[in-house]
């Protein structure tokens, strides 16, 4: 960390920064004299991952980069919050093409897919993977908020800029926004015909994108925009069981918007969009494997070996085992039969604006829904042990309206009211088929009860509804030119009701009947810890199946299971701003957040907690952030430096571990992060920028005594777990770095050529939730750079694009191959591992 804070010192110090930056914007740009394009390029936001200046409907004035942080037009320099907002001409040169992307663009900011969800932090917050769990991190495009964690992965389209707030943001955003916001702006219809044309191909892949939009004027008061995009790429994974690249991606977006200028006071804007995408394989990989514990047959075997001898054991073939599983090393090569992941999404969203005497008058309404079907082979191996089917789906109608006064006023505000209610269910299904080799493993216990669990599966419904119904206001009094006091609050009064069930039935879904109806969940039970609303039914009938029925029940609880919520909350906010002149601002926050409780989707048991009541519901989350922070410029515009200074304590963090079989264990914990954020610009020239942008972060647990332990660690914790009390969490590293050069000059009087260099460094950090000291990722940098050609008005380009040039291989997560200990004794992990260097061809025309 030392070194990192030598050179956060000296950017501090010479505000000589170096931080993402690229080409300039091709049709949002025009030419401009010297001094105004220095200014442009100083005033981008520092965090923006490229050099450009903003589009006409973003700009107040010349240099000015205009966000909507506040739900207002303002300068982001005179937002006092740390802000990073990155263009969408600044996303298609760089192949930012989904929010995962953005994680190498934007220090203290982390997305990673897992097997079956999605983790998104800022600071070091985020929730556990759960699709019960709402995510810490709200996301919110164009007013709707998309509180799914598979939402996530949805690709970009036609955006016009994302903006990361950091720290909480629940006044305005509303609840479930503890660690931050992903404000996204799509792109909207302009007065004027335009449009553009992009594709790019990447060379060693076969991975390509094609994107486009046509915007224009339709009658003089009604204006339209269509955009659509389509995406096609193999991954960069060997599956050598199926002997296939993975993953595999394919997606496309359709959009249209309508904007009409109903009266010179009232408009309406409408948007309707439809996409899909969907993927064949991950890029997880298993190994590190070490051997078993176990004794005979199994002792002192790996995992591999392990499934490999169970094959060979088989009194016949039906127990095949291919040969692939016995690749447990990291070279870019995986073992898996297979996994598959179709997602749809629809938003509908109708936005009016009426200017009124007292204020301008917003009303968004938004529909927004998504589903999506899943096969995992979530063994992770080549074997055939078990698959999970998962399928989930989401329908959401909200109605925001608010009032925000003008900014002339000595007093602001902005003031208004919000409605949700919402339907989610989902359902999984944990696959046993005929030649299953946990059949030929159970068959070796005493009793060989293995034969029970051929063909059946665990079947899981749960589902909840959700209405939530809020009131905010923020106020801003400026007491002369210089200081200004926001202060600001929401009530929030919410209701849900969700329920959950798991049936042990046939492969088919059919009843089970005579003695496996009675075996098979107790085998579920007791090998698995699946607890099942048939162990209900095989209690009542008594005798020796009815006795371990209920004991499996006593241990593990019962189903079905179901809970209500209903609670209102209140949570204030409290900003000082001092203006020393235009171009230096101080500010210093204390806000405080929440995110909703809720109910457990994923659980197999009670775990830890008393009841299955207790371990269905768990709490909600709350944040309290206290933040002084400073935005400078100077030398006339040509360069900024701001910065930040945090204190987050976090109660009752919603934590959702896996549990090393088939299950997760969700909780609450207490924690505190602290840290340091900055970044800097400099427009050297007129044709030169160099900027940087870092962060500090110090992630505690204060309070976590039901920790899930790693295999072989010794439990130290409440009810046999491990206490994480005094530890960081999964996925923090202590430092982030971004540097960057943007440099472009004329070749001709009609060739220009740009060209683009940033690093991405990063300490390490632990990937795995129990924090496995034998499951880490050190310390890295990735270097990317792009070279482009094209005409100074930007009418076309083509350009090179090289990510991770030096080929650093990385792993983003992982966790226990399920299993592997719990069943077997063998230590083994399945980490989701990072692409290696890519160079992809892009080609642009605007019109």
């Amino acid at each position: 960390m030392s070194s990192f804070k030598a050179l956060l010192a000296v950017s501090s110090v010479t505000s000589l920064a170096f931080a993402l930056c690229s080409t300039p914007a091709f049709a949002e740009e025009t030419a401009a004299p010297v001094a105004a394009a220095a200014a442009d390029a100083a005033a981008a936001p520092a965090d923006t991952a490229a050099s450009q200046a903003p589009a006409a409907d973003e700009q107040k004035s010349e240099g000015d980069i205009v966000v909507t942080a506040r739900k207002r037009s303002e300068r982001l320099q005179d937002v006092p919050l740390s802000v990073a907002a990155v263009s969408g001409a600044t996303m298609q040169q760089q192949g930012i093409r989904k929010i995962e992307d953005l994680q190498t663009k934007v220090p203290n900011f982390k997305m990673t897919e897992t097997g079956i969800g999605s983790n998104i932090a800022i600071r070091g917050i985020f929730s556990g993977v759960n699709q019960g769990f709402e995510q810490s991190v709200g996301t919110y495009i164009d007013g709707i908020h998309y509180g799914r964690a598979q939402q996530a992965r949805a690709p970009f389209l036609d955006v016009q800029r994302v903006e990361v707030l950091r720290g909480p943001q629940s006044i305005l955003f509303g609840k479930n926004s503890i660690a931050g916001a992903l404000n996204i702006i799509s792109a909207q219809p302009t007065n004027v015909l335009t449009g553009y044309v992009q594709g790019s191909y990447q060379l060693d892949s076969d991975d390509w994108e094609l994107l486009g939009a046509v915007s224009g004027p339709i009658t003089d008061n009604v204006r339209a925009r269509i955009a659509g995009r389509i995406h096609d790429g193999d991954g960069f994974i060997k599956n050598i069981t199926l002997d296939r690249s993975e993953p595999q991606r394919k997606d496309w977006n359709l959009r249209g918007i309508v904007d009409w200028d109903v009266t010179d006071d009232f408009t309406l804007n409408f948007k309707a969009e439809h996409g899909e995408f969907d993927t064949k394989g991950r890029n997880i990989e298993v190994y590190n494997e070490l051997p078993s514990i176990a004794g005979a047959p199994f002792g002192g075997k790996t995992y591999a070996q392990i499934l490999t001898l169970l094959g060979a054991m088989s009194p016949s073939d039906e127990f095949v085992v291919d040969p692939s599983v016995s690749n447990n090393i990291k070279d870019d090569k995986r073992s898996s039969n297979g996994d598959t992941s179709d997602n749809t999404s629809g938003t509908y969203v109708l936005t009016a604006n009426w200017d009124t005497g007292i204020g301008q008058l917003t009303s968004i309404t938004g529909y927004n829904k998504f589903s999506y079907d899943e096969d995992c082979d979530c063994d992770f191996t080549g074997a055939n042990i078990l698959t999970i089917d998962l399928h989930e789906k989401y329908k959401q109608f909200s109605q925001e309206i608010r009032l925000a006064s003008d900014t002339s006023r000595k007093l602001e505000y902005i003031v208004g009211g919000f409605f949700q209610t919402s339907d989610h269910s989902y359902s999984d299904n944990i696959n046993i088929d005929h030649d299953s080799i946990l059949v030929e493993a159970a068959n070796l216990k005493p009793g060989a009860f293995g034969n029970y669990i051929r063909d059946t599966r665990a079947a899981r419904q749960a589902h909840v509804d959700t209405d939530i119904l809020s009131a905010f206001g923020q106020l801003t009094y400026k007491f002369n030119e210089h200081f200004r006091v926001n202060v600001g609050g929401r009530v929030t009064h919410e209701k849900k009701e969700g329920d959950r069930n798991i049936t042990i039935e046939g492969i088919d879904g059919s009843t089970l009947t005579g003695t496996q109806a009675i075996m098979a969940p107790i085998v579920f039970g007791s090998l698995f810890h699946i607890s099942s609303s048939n162990l209900t039914t095989i209690a009542g009938m008594g005798g020796i199946p009815g006795g371990q029925a209920a004991g499996l029940q006593l241990a593990y609880g019962v189903h079905p299971v179901d809970g209500k919520v209903s609670k209102t909350g209140f949570v204030p906010s409290v900003v000082l701003q001092y203006d020393v002149n235009p171009d230096i601002m101080f500010y210093g926050s204390f806000t405080k957040g929440t995110k909703s409780g809720g109910f457990d989707f994923r659980g197999n048991n009670r775990g830890f907690y008393s009841s299955m009541a207790d371990a269905f519901e768990f709490d909600e989350e709350q944040a309290t952030n206290w933040e002084v922070g400073a935005k400078t410029s100077f030398f006339n515009h040509r360069g900024i430096f701001n910065a930040s200074l945090y204190h987050t304590k976090i109660q009752d963090l919603q934590v959702s571990v896996f549990d090393g079989v088939l299950g997760y264990v969700v909780g609450n914990a207490d924690a505190t992060t602290q840290g340091l954020e900055a970044d800097a610009r400099f427009a050297v020239t007129p044709h030169l920028t160099l900027r940087a942008a870092g962060a500090l972060t110090d992630f505690e647990f204060k309070k976590y005594p039901n920790g899930q332990c790693y295999p072989g660690q010794v439990p130290d914790g409440a009810n046999g777990q491990c206490d994480y009390k005094g530890k960081t969490n999964q996925l923090v590293p202590d430092w982030q770095a971004t540097l960057a050069v943007d440099w472009n000059t004329a070749i001709t009087n009609s060739l220009e050529l740009r060209t683009t260099a940033d690093m991405f460094a990063s300490d390490g950090y632990f990937l795995s939730p129990t924090l496995d000291p034998n499951q880490t990722q050190g310390s890295y940098a990735k270097f990317n750079g792009r070279i482009a050609i094209g005409d100074p008005g930007r009418r076309w380009e083509v350009a090179l694009l090289g990510k991770n040039l030096f080929d650093k291989r990385t792993v983003s997560m992982g966790v226990q191959t399920p299993l592997a200990f719990s069943t077997f004794g063998a230590y083994s992990q399945a980490n989701v591992v990072d692409e290696g260097r890519t160079v992809a061809l892009q080609g642009r025309f605007n019109f």
